[in-house]
């Protein structure tokens, strides 16, 4: 059967969406146990599993067909045969370690952790650089083994993660998992239980969806759908660079980020201040400077014994 590119992806996004003749679904499951890293995959993976290789694959397709004749189905499956048994590959090594509990270690897992008020840099044995915020921890081994790359993380942290296409790297948390080859990317848990990953480059699987560069994924717990956003990834990152930034933040969040930041508590003697919104940013600024900056904004005073810190002031207007 002769068909270029452009078509074998019509076809594939027949398959995926349940338009596909039977002949058509024959053609493509055929082909899809050719291949010895496929078929191993595909005997041992659910539905969920193989569709999202398939997505995989018509990701890794050209829009458009090569100027000449159409291509045969064989050679443009040649074409992206090798990214797609990879991908294969890791991913049902991905699925494998998705549950809540995390599969059994093998190898002794070391450990890194900040303190409120501490930022960490790691440099795995890989290559691969962590940059560690405050009240966070990372666990990884001393040396990876086996097939896949695998850290634990609590909190917030930014990787660089060295590229080793055969041997995927995977971010466990409580919430999400995050599956790469090898990017740059932020990890955050929030409070209120929910992950987010923001890319800056590369690109990064989360629950089987697909990140582009300056987009985010916000994953619930509870198996509800991934959400993706498109983002200024620098809100997200320039915390690495001791860069604070508050893009119209509540001063109830504003003060959560403080206290982990320089490590002190702060109360609000009025709760009607945490309804108030700040837009600053602050490089490498002392506690003093930024509670005198928020203090001019919102018409505050503030008190202060120790690591204790009390914001007063009558609120503003909503």
């Amino acid at each position: 059967m002769n068909i270029d590119e452009q078509h074998f992806k019509r076809l594939l996004d027949a398959y995926l969406t349940g338009r596909a003749t039977p002949e058509e679904q024959k053609l493509l499951d055929d082909f899809f146990e050719t291949y010895p890293q496929l078929r191993r995959t595909s005997t041992q993976a659910d539905a969920a599993t193989r569709e999202a290789i398939w997505r995989q694959l018509a990701s890794n397709l050209p829009a458009r067909p090569p100027q000449g004749k159409g291509r045969t189905l064989a050679p443009v499956w040649y074409s992206v045969a090798a990214t797609i048994a990879l991908f294969a590959v890791s991913y049902f090594l991905f699925v494998r370690y998705t549950g809540d509990t995390p599969a059994p270690q093998t190898v002794p897992l070391r450990q890194a952790a900040t303190d409120r008020g501490q930022k960490l840099k790691i440099e795995l044995l890989d290559g691969t650089q962590v940059t560690l915020n405050a009240n966070s921890t990372l666990k990884f081994p001393e040396q990876f083994e086996g097939n896949v790359r695998e850290v634990y993380l609590t909190g917030e942290a930014y990787f660089q993660v060295a590229h080793d296409a055969a041997h995927p790297f995977i971010v466990h948390t409580p919430v999400a998992n995050t599956l790469v080859l090898g990017t740059s990317f932020n990890v955050r848990l929030t409070p209120d239980n929910r992950a987010e990953i923001t890319l800056v480059e590369g690109k990064v699987d989360v629950g089987g969806v697909i990140l582009k560069p300056n987009q985010q994924a916000i994953a619930r717990q509870g198996g509800e759908p991934v959400e993706v956003r498109d983002v200024d990834v620098t809100a997200f990152v320039d915390w690495k660079d001791n860069i604070l930034r508050f893009d119209d933040v509540r001063l109830g969040d504003a003060v959560t980020v403080l206290q982990n930041w320089y490590g002190v508590d702060i109360t609000l003697e009025d709760p009607a201040l945490a309804h108030c919104t700040i837009s600053a940013t602050y490089r490498k600024e002392t506690l003093k400077n930024v509670l005198a900056s928020i203090s001019y904004m919102l018409k505050l005073t503030y008190r202060q014994d120790g690591n204790k810190i009390v914001l007063q002031g009558h609120g503003c207007k909503q």
